[in-house]
Parts: C-alpha cells; sequence; structure tokens
C-alpha cells in the first residue's frame, strides 16, 4: 500500500507541474495590472447611445441616473428599459430627462437590449458612434463617459471597464464577508487578465456592464444578435473570438459593481455565469476554432485546464480521504500516509486560490482606500470561497443546472460613488 501512496504522489506532482506549464502565459498575465496604463486622448467627441436593462430596479437606479445627469460629457443619450407599464422607473427616468421603453414580452437581459436597439435603429442607423451597457445597480464618476470616449481613441471594436467592488463605497453593512471575497473575481478578470490582453490585442474577457460596443457590431448583428443562452455577455465574447472584433481595456473608466447581499444569491448569480460561460463556449466553439486566433482562443478555452487541474485534486482528496477512512478501521500503520496525502491535497487546493487572490490583494490597493486589515483576512478566506466552484461546477457539466434568468437581491443601503 505504500507504494501505491507513492506512486500517486508522483503522478500528482507530474500533472501539477504539467498543468503549471501548460497555464503559464495565464500566469503571466497575472501581473498585467501592475504595469502604469497608458491615458489615450480623443480628439473626436463619439456620440454614446446608454443603454440600462432595469427590469424591476426602481429600488436602485436612481443613483445611476443621477451619476448619469452628472456626467461631464454631454453627447450622449440614456435608453433605460423595463417590463412593467407600472414600474415606477418609468417616472424616475422620464424625469432625469431620459428614454424609458417598455418591453413587456422580455424574459432576459439580451431581450431588453434588442428591443431598444431595435427602436433606435429603426429611427436612425447612423446617430450614435458606440452603444454602452451599464447595469442599473452600476456606479459610475462624474468623469466616466469622458473616460470612455478617450478609450475610444484606442479605434478598438469593444471597450471594457474595470470593475471594483461598489459595496466598500456604501453604508456601513453593505458588505458582506462572502460579498467581499466574491468580489475578488473582478481582479482576476481586469487587472490580472484584461490589462495583459489589452496590451497583446488579445480578446478580452466581457461582463455586461460597463461594456461599449462600437457603431459596426451593432450594425453588423443589425440590433442585439447574442440571445441563445443566459449570459449574453459571454455570446459576445465568442463572437469577438470569431470575427476578430478587437478590444481595449479602459481602466481609466472604472465601474463599481454591486456584491449580492447573501451567500444564496452570490450562488445563484455564480451558477447563472457558469452554466451560460460553458453554453456560449459550445455554442462557439466550432465557428471560434475555424476562425479564430491561437491566443484568442487559448485565453478563452484554457480555462478547462483550470477544471481539469481542480478535478484531479478534488480526486486526490477524496482518494486519500476514502482511504484514511479505510486504514483507521484496519488499524494499519499506514493510516499517517493517507493522511498525509489528504493534507498535502487539501494545501494544494488552497494555495493555489491563494496564490491568485494574493496578487489581487496587492492590485486593489490603488482602488479601494482603507479596510486594510478586513481586505487582509478575506484574502486568506477567499480559496475557502472558490470552493463553492465544486459543486457550481459539478451541476453545470451534470446539466442539472438553472437555464433560466432570475433577478438578483441587492443590498438596501445605497449610496452614490
Amino acid at each position: 500500500m505504500k507504494s501505491v501512496f507513492w506512486i500517486i504522489w508522483l503522478v500528482l506532482a507530474s500533472l501539477i507541474v504539467l498543468f503549471l506549464i501548460l497555464y503559464s502565459p495565464r500566469i503571466v498575465a497575472y501581473f498585467g495590472g501592475f504595469k502604469k496604463r497608458a491615458r489615450l486622448h480623443n480628439e473626436k467627441h463619439n456620440q454614446i447611445a446608454v443603454l440600462v436593462p432595469a427590469r424591476d430596479e426602481s429600488a436602485t437606479i436612481s443613483s445611476l441616473l443621477s451619476s448619469l445627469k452628472r456626467q461631464d460629457y454631454e453627447e450622449f443619450d440614456v435608453f433605460v428599459i423595463v417590463k412593467n407599464p407600472k414600474d415606477p422607473t418609468i417616472k424616475m427616468v422620464e424625469d432625469a430627462g431620459f428614454t424609458c421603453f417598455v418591453d413587456v414580452e422580455q424574459h432576459a437581459k439580451s431581450d431588453a437590449l434588442d428591443f431598444a436597439l431595435s427602436r433606435i435603429l429603426r429611427k436612425n442607423r447612423n446617430k450614435y458612434d458606440a452603444y454602452l451597457i451599464l447595469d442599473a445597480d452600476t456606479g459610475i464618476k462624474d468623469d466616466y463617459l469622458y473616460q470612455m470616449n478617450e478609450a475610444m481613441a484606442s479605434k478598438r471594436d469593444v471597450i471594457v471597464s474595470k470593475k471594483i467592488v461598489k459595496n466598500y463605497f456604501m453604508g456601513k453593512g453593505s458588505l458582506s464577508l462572502q460579498g467581499a471575497c466574491n468580489g475578488y473575481i473582478w481582479s482576476f478578470f481586469d487587472d490580472m487578465g484584461n490589462a495583459y490582453r489589452s496590451d497583446h490585442n488579445i480578446a478580452l474577457f466581457t461582463v455586461g456592464s460597463g461594456l461599449l460596443l462600437s457603431k459596426r457590431i451593432i450594425l453588423a448583428n443589425n440590433g442585439w444578435a447574442y440571445k441563445d443562452t443566459i449570459t449574453e455577455d459571454c455570446e459576445l465574447f465568442g463572437d469577438m473570438i470569431a470575427n476578430h472584433w478587437t478590444s481595449y481595456y479602459a481602466a481609466y473608466a472604472p465601474i463599481y459593481m454591486e456584491e449580492a447581499p447573501t451567500l444564496s444569491m452570490t450562488n445563484k448569480r455564480r451558477t447563472r455565469w457558469m452554466t451560460g460561460l460553458t453554453d456560449s463556449q459550445k455554442l462557439y466553439q466550432n465557428k471560434a476554432f475555424g476562425m479564430g486566433s491561437f491566443w484568442d482562443l487559448y485565453f478563452d478555452y484554457s480555462i478547462y485546464l483550470v477544471y481539469l487541474y481542480f478535478g484531479v485534486l478534488g480526486s486526490s482528496v477524496l482518494f486519500h480521504l476514502v482511504s484514511a477512512v479505510v486504514l483507521f478501521f484496519m488499524g494499519s500503520g499506514e493510516l499517517t500516509l493517507a493522511l498525509y496525502g489528504l493534507l498535502g491535497s487539501l494545501g494544494v487546493i488552497y494555495l493555489s486560490f491563494f496564490f491568485p487572490s494574493f496578487i489581487a490583494f496587492l492590485l486593489s490597493f490603488k482602488d479601494i482606500k482603507g479596510h486594510f486589515f478586513f481586505r487582509l483576512a478575506v484574502c486568506f478566506l477567499v480559496p475557502l470561497h472558490y470552493l463553492g466552484y465544486y459543486s457550481i461546477m459539478g451541476k453545470v457539466f451534470l446539466g442539472v443546472s438553472s437555464h433560466s434568468w432570475d433577478s438578483i437581491s441587492r443590498v438596501k443601503e445605497n449610496k452614490n460613488v
């Protein structure tokens, strides 16, 4: 039995080394956020249409509407889309001087976007140079649209805003421990991913708020074409790879993303994201692999290396746990080896999550002032929070996760960024 453990450990160590080699380009990208970003200047003041899907968001949207009214950029119009004709949001939007569309037949965010775009294009297909999507609970600064227009000087087709956890800037009690842990995802996406991708002209990972699309994408699709999954932003990402739409990371145009108040709501959101991402990858795999570049494909589909890596480590934990139980009841002296293997596997899983979390912690210093000891404690707890993806991905791969679009509870206390 002793030789069996040694063989398993040798195989496991070899697989870890192989993973590190294959995943090394992604690890290199982790450090892209430490590079100072160049500031662009745009001589042109582009006309921007701001689209805000806002189904049942009357309790949340007022802060965004106020921020949009305070923008120091003038060449933009705002279009809010609701579902209920009696939604209080309608009056709030009209009082702010913006346009509100009512789409009673919408079932998902993508429906609302297509509804608004179809009416805008029907009226004037060439009025707007770009279309910017903001969720109703998004926080923005007064120079946000100015900075997005500056980013358009890159001449890229898609502009992706930097994302920061909004709850740190809200009232007391707005940020839970699990919310802070989950908020690390934005650093993983942006400073540890999109910054490097943008510098190397690799397709950026897109999230559905703070997302600007050039007119040529909207006109090529005659509206919003990404409606086959529950994550329209992941579909866009697949289409960017297949059609070589270029993208740029707008580090100086941050948006502030609200984290859900409870773990159950966070898991609901995470399950929706991972279900939609997996469905989108399946949907676009033939088109992407047939037309996409190597590095675009690598940065998209290398997540399956992560699934395999943590799957192997999880299997090792299970094997050593079962072995420890059996050897305990057998009274075998080799129980110690099983326990070593169990603790070693758990340790590798923890450190594999902790390493990127610590990098994200260092990168967040320039974004979030204060809360040092809280954020440091969160950094050590993030690996435990991310263990939740084992059950989430299990449901996704087994096909038992929900494919419906459900609303997420908001934090009650709110405050302008």
